[in-house]
C-alpha cells in the first residue's frame, strides 16, 4: 500500500485512517449521493443505541455507567458530558416545573438574597423607565440564555464535595460519578416526575401532589439512586454509601437554592 498525505494535517502515512488526526482518505466510490445517505443512516442507528443503552444503565444499573467509563470501557456508552448536555437542553425546551428557570417574583422572596433582588429590580425599573411585567419578561429571556452555561459549575462543586468522601478516587473519577449524579437528577426531577404526574392527573383528573411533596419525592428518589450507585462505584459499605448520599442529596439541593440561583439572578439582572 502506497504511502499517502493527510488532507487534513498534512502528515504523510500508510493505510485508510491517518495515525496523527484520524482523518479518513475517502475514495471514489465513498463520493456518492448513496454514501451520504447511508452515513446519514448510520449515525442516526449508532446515536440512538448508544444513547438508550447510556439511559437504561443510569436508571437500571447506577453508578455502572461511571465504573465503567473511568475504566476504559465507552464505545456502548454516549459521552457521559454530553449526555448530561443533552438533558439540560431538552429541559429547557421542555420546562414543565419551574426548577431552575425561577421567574423575577421568586428571587425578590428568595430567603437568603430576597432584599438584594428587590433592590436592584428598584433600580432597573427607574433607570430602564419599563414597567414590572415588562422586566420580568426581559429577566425571563436573559435568565433563559444564563441558565444553559451555569449549569457547569454545579457537577464541578458536586465532585469537590464529593472528594472528601474517598481520597482513594482522582477528582477525575468523582467527576465523572457527579456527571451522571446531575443526568440522574435532571431526568428524573424534570422530565419524568412531570410526565408521571402529568399520566395521573389525566386519568384522575386532579394533581395530589403539592410543591412540597414533590420535592420530597425528588430528594427520596435521589438519595435512593445515589446510595445505590456510590455502593458500586466506590465500594463503600452500606452505611457509608447512606451516609454519603444523604450528604450528597444535601449538598445538592443547598447548592441549587443558595449559590446557583443567586449566582444566575446576578447575571440575568446585569444582561437586561
Amino acid at each position: 500500500m502506497a504511502e499517502q498525505q493527510c488532507k487534513n494535517c498534512g502528515n504523510d502515512f500508510l493505510g485508510k485512517y491517518c495515525n496523527v488526526c484520524g482523518e479518513k482518505v475517502y475514495t471514489e466510490k465513498e463520493k456518492t449521493l448513496r454514501h451520504i445517505i447511508g452515513e446519514g443512516l448510520h449515525f442516526l442507528t449508532h446515536f440512538e443505541g448508544k444513547f438508550f443503552n447510556t439511559l437504561k444503565v443510569i436508571f437500571f444499573k447506577p453508578g455502572k455507567l461511571s465504573l465503567d467509563y473511568c475504566n476504559g470501557v465507552r464505545i456502548k456508552y454516549f459521552k457521559p458530558l454530553s449526555f448530561f448536555l443533552m438533558l439540560v437542553i431538552l429541559y429547557l425546551l421542555f420546562p414543565v416545573f419551574e426548577g431552575l428557570n425561577m421567574k423575577l417574583a421568586y428571587h425578590k422572596i428568595h430567603l437568603m438574597y430576597g432584599d438584594y433582588a428587590t433592590s436592584e429590580v428598584s433600580k432597573l425599573l427607574s433607570t430602564k423607565n419599563i414597567t414590572e411585567p415588562e422586566l420580568e419578561n426581559l429577566f425571563h429571556h436573559a435568565g433563559e440564555k444564563s441558565s444553559k452555561f451555569l449549569l457547569f459549575i454545579i457537577i464541578p462543586a458536586l465532585a469537590c464535595f464529593s472528594l472528601m468522601f474517598s481520597f482513594r478516587k482522582k477528582y477525575y473519577d468523582h467527576f465523572v460519578f457527579s456527571i451522571e449524579a446531575c443526568s440522574f437528577f435532571i431526568l428524573w426531577s424534570f422530565l419524568l416526575l412531570p410526565v408521571i404526574l402529568g399520566v395521573v392527573s389525566l386519568f384522575t383528573g386532579f394533581s395530589f401532589l403539592s410543591e412540597g411533596q414533590i420535592s420530597i419525592a425528588i430528594l427520596v428518589v435521589l438519595f435512593i439512586y445515589l446510595t445505590i450507585a456510590s455502593k458500586r462505584f466506590f465500594n463503600f459499605k452500606w452505611w457509608y454509601s447512606i451516609l454519603y448520599a444523604l450528604l450528597y442529596s444535601v449538598f445538592l439541593l443547598m447548592f441549587l437554592e443558595f449559590i446557583y440561583k443567586f449566582i444566575l439572578f446576578f447575571i440575568a439582572i446585569r444582561l437586561i
